[in-house]
Formats: C-alpha cells, sequence, structure tokens
C-alpha cells in the first residue's frame, strides 16, 4: 500500500512538473530572450477545436536555404543562423549543430529538401500559431489581408529567441501593434 501511495504521489508530482517546466522555458524565453522581426506571408483561417489564434506562414519558409553540414532529412531538427542585417531577418545558413560563435540562430525542422543534391534545404519554423482573445481572429485576418482593392499590408512577427527557442510576442501590420489595432476596430465598432 504505501509503495502505491509513493508511485501516485510520484506520478501527481510529474503531472505538474511537464506543464510548469514548459511554461518557465517560455517565460524565460520571453523574459531573456533577444526580439527578432520575421516577415509573415498570409495567414490561414482560425480553427475553431483548438481555440481562438491565426496561423502563421514565414516567407523565410518559401526560401531555399543552403545548408553546408549536412544532407538533412525531411523532419530532421536543423539550426537555422539568422542574417540580422535588414529590417526583418533572413535566414543565412542551416546548419546541424547549434553555432558556437554567438550567432543568432532558430532551431527548427527540415521541410523540403527540393533538390536531389541536397545543398539546400527550406524549413518549417516552430512558431507558427498567435493566440488571442476569443473573437479577435478573424479581426487580424482581415488586417493582415487589407482591403481587397488596395495593397498587401507589410506584416512581421516579432519573436523573441533565447538559445534557439522561439516566442512569439506581438504581431506587426504596417509597423503597428495588433492589439493596438484590433482596440481600434473594436472602439469603431462601438461608436454610433
Amino acid at each position: 500500500m504505501r509503495k502505491a501511495l509513493i508511485f501516485f504521489a510520484l506520478v501527481a508530482l510529474a503531472q505538474w512538473a511537464v506543464p510548469l517546466w514548459t511554461i518557465a522555458t517560455k517565460e524565460e524565453v520571453r523574459s531573456e530572450g533577444e526580439a527578432f522581426l520575421f516577415r509573415l506571408r498570409p495567414v490561414d483561417p482560425t480553427d475553431p477545436f483548438r481555440g481562438e489564434y491565426v496561423v502563421l506562414r514565414y516567407e523565410e519558409e518559401d526560401r531555399d536555404i543552403p545548408q553546408t553540414q549536412g544532407p538533412n532529412t525531411v523532419g530532421e531538427q536543423v539550426y537555422a543562423t539568422l542574417n540580422t542585417s535588414g529590417y526583418a531577418v533572413e535566414i543565412d545558413e542551416v546548419l546541424s549543430e547549434p553555432p558556437t560563435d554567438g550567432w543568432p540562430y532558430v532551431t527548427c525542422t527540415v521541410d523540403i529538401s527540393p533538390f536531389m543534391d541536397s545543398a539546400t534545404v527550406r524549413v518549417d519554423l516552430p512558431f507558427d500559431r498567435y493566440y488571442l482573445q476569443e473573437g479577435d481572429g478573424a479581426i487580424v485576418e482581415d488586417l493582415m489581408r487589407g482591403q481587397f482593392d488596395g495593397p498587401t499590408p507589410e506584416a512581421y512577427a516579432v519573436v523573441r529567441l533565447l538559445n534557439g527557442d522561439g516566442v512569439i510576442e506581438d504581431l506587426l501590420i504596417d509597423g503597428r501593434s495588433v492589439s493596438e489595432l484590433i482596440r481600434e476596430y473594436r472602439d469603431t465598432l462601438s461608436t454610433p
């Protein structure tokens, strides 16, 4: 009976420890990580079964990126080094091991290898959902699509990175925070 009670206590402790460790890790990235801008492509619709969020696609995911260490296979974890010289970051290259020279990088997976020689790959960035309050997903999608007769707005994700882990801090649409734009949108609906 005593062994069963100890086992039960350990299982209960593990059930609390895993989510708390995950939350603590993400909060460490959010508080200590360096912020980078990733340029977004138009978003997909929200999924009502998983909660209110927008699905994000990044321009860097549609670009062939050189890999100097490899070849890497589809689904393999890799480390993408970031070029921060422009307004938004670009991925320089894909490595099999994390860089040791202090260069900023993001841990991601290989999505496809478009050429048989495996000199380049396309990656899948891990931060692809931005969660919102109930009802705000459709507003954000409309803001990111823009007007039917106008240009598509410039959209970026502000991502904090620490040791390759990333957390989305904010979305910017034409240089403005999405929370500010949502507040303005709601204010226009509430005024007669």
